[in-house]
């Protein structure tokens, strides 16, 4: 690797890392990382930047080394050749045809490859330009994607407990409204357990999440969709879930992607053979958009 290159890859190393920071200190690493993680991103960062500046540094110290023993090489070299002109004519002729070679070989390297500038560019200009430009949210299609308007999957008890009303009281929270601040996996999953739905159905719920058109039985127009995105570690591993709402006749919709409580009753339809979940709304407001979306505050 030529001083060029070497100089070259402490400053990419060094811009990488200053990406990372930015993205930690700017808090848009909370849209594709659970909170757990964030520190690496911060510790990665640093880490990039000190590799990055000791490829410069320490670069600097060997061109100095490697300058000095040039020179001497050289004064030792001209000394060799003035002693014996034999030897310089014979090495002169020698590798006279041999230095065309070369000069071909130099051609070809040339012609392949591209250059350390336009790798960097090839980089540097791409990742910019995604920083700038990207939304940091999913739209309706990538949501979509991860789960949003799908069924919820039957499920089995077994040999858990049983659930009861009795546990809903104790365990579960409730509103000014005398609504449970139900969190929207559990409103979701339990039109897949017929047993839960027996103890929510009628409930009184109140959930929180954010607005995606309904494309589900909506023939009428008077549907919305509320939903939570679920992530273990980064937005690879996103899962969406969400509740259909049924708006009262003539009553005051949210836009798209705000952020609401939804309270009113939580029902449950069956729609082509799916059983799935539906809130009667009462009342939608404005709720305060978390830290994480990823983060449950109920």
């Amino acid at each position: 690797m030529t001083a060029l290159h070497t100089r070259l890859f402490g400053l990419l190393a060094t811009f990488w890392g200053g990406v990372l920071i930015y993205f930690y200190h700017s808090t848009r690493v909370r849209d594709y990382l659970a909170v757990d993680f964030h520190h690496f991103i911060l510790v990665g960062g640093i880490g990039m930047i000190v590799l990055g500046l000791y490829s410069i540094i320490n670069l600097r110290q060997k061109d100095e080394h490697d300058h000095s023993h040039d020179h001497s090489s050289c004064d030792h070299d001209h000394s060799s050749c003035d002693h014996d002109d034999h030897s310089h004519d014979h090495s002169h002729d020698h590798s006279h045809d041999h230095d065309h070679s070369d000069c071909d070989t130099c051609e070809h390297d040339h012609a392949e490859g591209h250059g350390p500038f336009i790798t960097i560019l090839l980089t540097v200009i791409p990742l910019t330009l995604a920083m700038a430009h990207t939304r940091d949210k999913l739209s309706n299609e990538g949501l979509s994607k991860k789960g949003l308007y799908e069924a919820p999957v039957l499920t089995n008890a077994g040999d858990l407990p049983p659930f009861t009303r009795e546990d809903l009281e104790k365990n579960v929270p409730k509103n000014e409204h005398g609504e449970f601040e139900l969190r929207m996996i559990t409103a979701y999953y339990a039109a897949g357990d017929r047993e839960i739905q027996g103890i929510f159905d009628g409930l009184p719920v109140v959930l929180e999440g954010r607005i995606a058109p309904e494309k589900i039985n909506n023939e009428s127009g008077n549907r919305m969709r509320v939903f939570r995105s679920i992530i273990t570690c980064c937005a690879a591993d996103l899962q969406v879930v969400g509740v259909s709402l049924e708006f009262p006749e003539g009553s005051k919709r949210p836009k798209v992607e705000d952020w609401v409580k939804a309270g009113g009753t939580l029902t449950f339809e069956n729609v082509n053979g799916d059983i799935l979940p539906l809130l009667k709304v009462r009342e939608v407001a404005p709720a305060e958009e978390p830290y994480s979306e990823f983060r449950l505050r109920q």
